[in-house]
This record gives C-alpha cells, structure tokens and sequence, in this order.
C-alpha cells in the first residue's frame, strides 16, 4: 500500500526554500510514529534535508542524476519516480511517500491512503504546494480534534483519508 504523509498549510503550502516553513515538534512525533518501521520513498532534496538517515526506516531516494549514489544499508537509490514506485509495492507492506512537492504531484495516483497534517495558517513566500485533494477521490476516514503549537499559536488537526471505492489508484507496472 501506498500512503502519502505530509504537512499542508491552509494555502497548500509544504515549503519554503527547500525546508519545512514550520517546525511542530508534536507532528514530527506523529510521523515518526507512522514512519518506524516502514519504508519511505522521497526525492533527493527531501532527503538531503533530512538531519540523517532516519533510524528504523528504509529510504528509497529518487534521484535524477545517474550519478548519485549513497552507501548506507538503509538507503536504495533509483533514478526514476516508476521503478521507484515499483520497488515500494514488492515491498508487500505500507510504504509512505515523504516528499517533495515534484513526488507528491507525481505519486498521488498512485497512492492509496493519505495522513495529512492540516496547518491553519499561510505561508506567504511558500515556493512549494501539495496538490490538491479532490473529495471526488478521496474520503475523510479519520480526524483528529484541533491541537495548537505552543510557541506558534499555530492550530493543526490530523486528517486521514482513504481512496474512496470505486476510485482505485493505478497500478505503475502498467504504464
């Protein structure tokens, strides 16, 4: 199963100059929950950004360049979102998308299970946002009561969805 986990402003922003335009401790807590243990798929600039490997989690990073490598046992690198994609379903288990906005757009047919973070604010000088979800496609499941960051002030809820029936994501082996 493909799930896609992200943080979204209300503006739908997710970035601001290659970094996360917030930091909530509480939702970094909630995606390492979701996250350990399973394997993440991400393009190159996400996983430059992260501060390390994250530990309890294979990374698989897409990267354009042919020439990118990493040599860490918890690091696959494929050079293309399709193979990519491919290898996260042999996987027989949840494979969480983490990112960029390039990954997002790409990936979203695909997926099957969406774990939002809903930010209520906006991000003025956001350079990067996350598609938009269609209530067409996709049915809210599950939702978390508002919780407000601390220092921010800034209010957030949990929001996950589902694929609604009849809508099945596509199956990249045949394209």
């Amino acid at each position: 199963m493909l799930s896609v986990i992200v943080a979204v402003a209300s503006d739908g922003a997710i970035g601001r100059a290659g970094t996360l335009p917030w930091h909530l401790p509480e939702d970094l807590k909630h995606f390492r929950r979701l996250t350990k243990g399973h394997t993440m798929l991400m393009g190159l600039n996400t996983f430059i950004s992260l501060p390390k490997v994250l530990p309890g989690r294979k990374h698989i990073v897409i990267a354009d360049d042919p020439s990118y490598c990493f040599d860490h046992p918890d690091v696959i690198v494929k050079h293309e979102l399709i193979p990519a994609l491919l290898e996260a379903k042999a996987a027989q288990e949840e494979i969480f998308i983490i990112g960029g906005g390039s990954i997002y757009r790409q990936a979203m047919p695909y997926a099957d299970k969406l774990y939002l973070t809903r930010i209520d604010t906006v991000i003025p000088d956001a350079d990067t946002f996350f598609p938009e979800v269609s209530e067409e496609d996709w049915q809210a499941v599950k939702e978390g009561d508002p919780l407000t960051d601390p220092e921010t002030g800034w209010s957030f809820r949990y929001v996950d969805y589902i694929r609604r029936p009849g809508e099945c994501s596509q199956e990249p082996e045949k394209l």
